[in-house]
C-alpha cells in the first residue's frame, strides 16, 4: 500500500487534469456525491464525437453512421467490461433515476411480482418509484426500517419471510447521506432465498469500490456516468439477459422496433429493446472514456485515498465545538454535519462565501433517512479522487471562519 503521503501527491498530480480547478483555483469542492468533475480526457472526447464523428446510430449505411454507431457499441463494451457484465446486458439510460424508474415500471406492471421491499434510508429516486408504482398496480410495499443511519440483518430477514411473494428487493450499495455501505452480498443472498429479485443502486457504489455483477449475483444494477467522471445525462442498467428478455419496455418509438403491424408490434432484442430514440451517444462515448481513466488511476489507489481523506476530515471535525458529525461506525467518502448554533444553509453558504468550501445542504433526497436521525437539514462534505489532504484543512478553518460570524 502506498503512504498517505505517496497517495497524496499522486492525485494532486491527477488534479491538474481537471481543467475547472484551474480555471478556478480557488474553489475547493466536495460536493462530489451530487456529481463529479471532468477531466480533459473526457472533455476532448466529448469535443471530437461531435467535430469528427457526429451522425444518428444503428439507422444508415453511410460510413459517418457507421464509425457513430461502432463507437457507441465500443463504449456500451468498455461498461460491460468495467463492471464485469455483458455488452448484451448493458442498457444505456439518461442516469440512474431514469434506470430505477425503468424497473419499477416494467417488472411492476409485469403481473409477475406481488411486493416491493425498499430500506428506509434510499434515495428518494430508490424510493418513491417503487413506493407510487405499487400504489397504483396495487402491490404491496414494505419499507425496511433502519437504526439511525443504518439496518439490521434481522429486520431484513423478517420482513423478506413475512412480504408477499414473489418480490423485489432494492436498496444502495453506499448512501449519499452518510456514506454508510450496507451489507448487500448477504441481502442478495437472502433475497434469493425467498424467491425474489434483488435491484442495486449503485450511484454511490461504483465511482468508489471495484464492483463485478456478475460475481455479485445482483439481478440489476443502476449507476450514472455523471458521479464518475462522465458527462451529464448518461447512465447505465445493467441486468440479467434472461431477465431483462422477460421484461417490457418502458418507452417505445424508434430503435427499439423489430416489425410495426396495423395491430401487433414486435420489439428489437435486448439491449437495444430498452433504447427508445436517439440515445446519448456522445454521453456514452465520454462515459467510456471516464470509466477508462478511472481504471488507469486504479481502483485500490483510488479507495484507500478517500479513506484517507475521510479519516483525516473525521479527526480534524471532531475537534471543532458544537459541531456534530453524523458518522457511523465507517462513512466511505461521505460526512454529513451540523452545528448546534447555525442552520446547515447558512454554514455552507459561508464556506463557499468564505473559503470557496463547496458543500451541499439539504436533506440530501433522503427524507426518511434524516427523519431517523431526528434532524431536517444536514451539511455533506463528499470526497472524489482528486480532492486532498489541503482540501480537508480548507473544510476545517472554512467551518471555523464560518462559526466566527456567528459567535
Amino acid at each position: 500500500m502506498s503512504s498517505v503521503r505517496e497517495l497524496d501527491e499522486y492525485f494532486e498530480k491527477l488534479k491538474t487534469d481537471f481543467p475547472i480547478f484551474s480555471e478556478r483555483p480557488d474553489l475547493v469542492y466536495l460536493d462530489n456525491a451530487a456529481t463529479t468533475q471532468k477531466p480533459l480526457a473526457v472533455i476532448e472526447k466529448l469535443k471530437n464525437f461531435y467535430t469528427e464523428t457526429n451522425a444518428n446510430v444503428h439507422r444508415a449505411v453511410y460510413r459517418l453512421a457507421e464509425e457513430s454507431t461502432m463507437l457507441y457499441e465500443d463504449a456500451r463494451k468498455t461498461v460491460a467490461d468495467f463492471v464485469g457484465g455483458k455488452a448484451t446486458e448493458v442498457v444505456f439510460t439518461k442516469g440512474t433515476t431514469e434506470s430505477l424508474n425503468m424497473l419499477a415500471y416494467s417488472l411492476g406492471l409485469s403481473g409477475k411480482y406481488k411486493s416491493f421491499v425498499v430500506p428506509l434510508f434510499e434515495h428518494h429516486s430508490n424510493f418513491v418509484p417503487w413506493q407510487r408504482i405499487a400504489h397504483i398496480t396495487g402491490l404491496k410495499f414494505y419499507p425496511v426500517k433502519i437504526h439511525g443511519g443504518e439496518l439490521s440483518l434481522e429486520d431484513v430477514e423478517a420482513v423478506v419471510k413475512s412480504c408477499e411473494k414473489p418480490f423485489i428487493f432494492s436498496m444502495t450499495g453506499l448512501t449519499n447521506s452518510l456514506g454508510y455501505r450496507p451489507p448487500f452480498e448477504a441481502i442478495v443472498e437472502l433475497v434469493h432465498s425467498a424467491d425474489g429479485l434483488f435491484v442495486l443502486d449503485g450511484a454511490q457504489l461504483i465511482p468508489h469500490e471495484a464492483f463485478d455483477f456478475k460475481a455479485s449475483g445482483v439481478d440489476f444494477l443502476a449507476f450514472s456516468g455523471h458521479k464518475i467522471l462522465g458527462p451529464t445525462g448518461i447512465g447505465v442498467l445493467i441486468g440479467k439477459k434472461e431477465l431483462l428478455e422477460q421484461m417490457n419496455p418502458f418507452q417505445y418509438g424508434g430503435e427499439m422496433i423489430d416489425r410495426v403491424g396495423e395491430q401487433e408490434t414486435t420489439f428489437a432484442p435486448v439491449p437495444h429493446k430498452f433504447e427508445a430514440g436517439t440515445p446519448n451517444v456522445a454521453g456514452a462515448v465520454g462515459l467510456a472514456e471516464a470509466l477508462r481513466y478511472v481504471k488507469n488511476a486504479g481502483f485500490e489507489k483510488i479507495t484507500q485515498h478517500i479513506e484517507n481523506l475521510t479519516k483525516n476530515a473525521i479527526e480534524k471535525l471532531t475537534d471543532i465545538p458544537g459541531l456534530i458529525l453524523y458518522c457511523q461506525k465507517k462513512c466511505h467518502g461521505i460526512i454529513s454535519f451540523s452545528h448546534e448554533n447555525i442552520h446547515p444553509h447558512d454554514l455552507a453558504e459561508l464556506l463557499s462565501r468564505l473559503s470557496g468550501v463547496a458543500v451541499r445542504s439539504g436533506h440530501h433526497c433522503s427524507q426518511q433517512q434524516l427523519k431517523a436521525l431526528g434532524v431536517s437539514s444536514l451539511c455533506r462534505a463528499s470526497f472524489y479522487l482528486y480532492n486532498t489532504h489541503s482540501d480537508i484543512d480548507k473544510l476545517f478553518y472554512g467551518i471555523k471562519d464560518a462559526l466566527r460570524w456567528f459567535s
